[in-house]
């Protein structure tokens, strides 16, 4: 690592590269936390019909975050 101790940029590059991962790994770990109330109710309410797996509902949730998600419109 002593690479890492003569190039600047490089130690910031890779410091920003490892925060990055962080970020997305427990983005997706709340993801799927979030996904589990998603999976009892829908299989609660269609279980008759359709069960979802665990990360169907992640999915699920996803795209309902995307659908209907919060947009900020400032005038």
């Amino acid at each position: 690592m002593a690479i890492l101790r003569s190039i600047p940029i490089l130690k910031k590059l890779v410091d920003m590269a490892y925060a990055i991962l962080v970020v997305i790994i427990l983005s997706a770990l709340v993801g799927l936390i979030l996904a589990f109330p998603v999976k009892l109710l829908w299989n609660y309410v269609f279980g008759s019909y359709l069960t979802i797996s665990w990360f169907q509902a992640w999915a699920l949730n996803v795209l309902t975050g995307i659908l209907l998600g919060q947009r900020n419109s400032s005038k």
